[in-house]
């Protein structure tokens, strides 16, 4: 089995840099949207109204390809009361925690009823559809980003455990670091919903992938 390594500070910097100068991806990491999300989030009650406004940011995400919505809608459609029940046994119980506090077998009913509709081998629709609705538990897979052949449930662990052996102190410092660079790129504070421990190790994951080509 191989062995997990913890966060090294100069990944997490080029990952910083990737995303800020190799994306158009928003300067604040995403926070205003968290606030966004947060205030969208259905609870488990996926109906039309909400689906309205978040297949638009599916979109926007590049998650649908190649479905169409059409396609996508009809299978949210056919699976809506599976993904209520699932969000009910494996979310709201732990809606509150983050990724290092809950395991892949708590939760993985929930993005296992998601990958129904959109029905391929990538984890990209599912990690980002349930990234939407929990972000602080369920990390966003991105081929651009961190690419590769992985299972969601891989890519989960490996956001977890590589977070979870890295440092107190040095998690401390990135904490602190990364919400100094939101403030200082947003237009308000750090919202409480923000997905500090999946952040980090995703810009640290993207710098150990990046890091030669900058």
């Amino acid at each position: 089995m191989r062995l997990v390594k913890p966060i090294d500070k100069r990944d997490f910097i080029v990952g910083v840099r990737w995303w800020q100068t190799s994306t158009g991806w928003p300067k604040d990491f995403h926070n205003a949207d968290y606030e966004v999300l947060a205030a969208q989030n259905p609870n488990g009650v996926f109906l039309d109204d909400w689906w309205a406004g978040f297949l638009p940011r599916l979109t926007l995400w590049r998650a649908l390809r190649p479905f169409s919505r059409a396609e996508v809608t009809g299978l949210l459609v056919a699976n809506r009361d599976d993904l209520a029940s699932a969000w009910h046994q494996a979310c709201a119980p732990v809606r509150d925690n983050d990724i290092t506090e809950v395991t892949w077998d708590r939760v993985r009913a929930f993005p296992e009823v998601v990958a129904r509709l959109k029905p391929t081998s990538s984890p990209v629709f599912r990690s980002k559809f349930c990234h939407f609705l929990l972000p602080r538990i369920f990390p966003v897979f991105d081929n651009l980003a961190v690419g590769g052949s992985c299972t969601y449930e891989r890519y989960f662990n490996l956001i977890r455990d590589t977070w979870n052996v890295t440092p107190a102190d040095l998690q401390a410092s990135l904490i602190s670091e990364l919400s100094q660079m939101v403030e200082d790129e947003g237009r308000g504070p750090l919202h409480v919903g923000f997905p500090m421990a999946t952040k980090i190790t995703e810009l640290a994951l993207i710098g150990r992938k990046h890091g030669q080509r900058l």
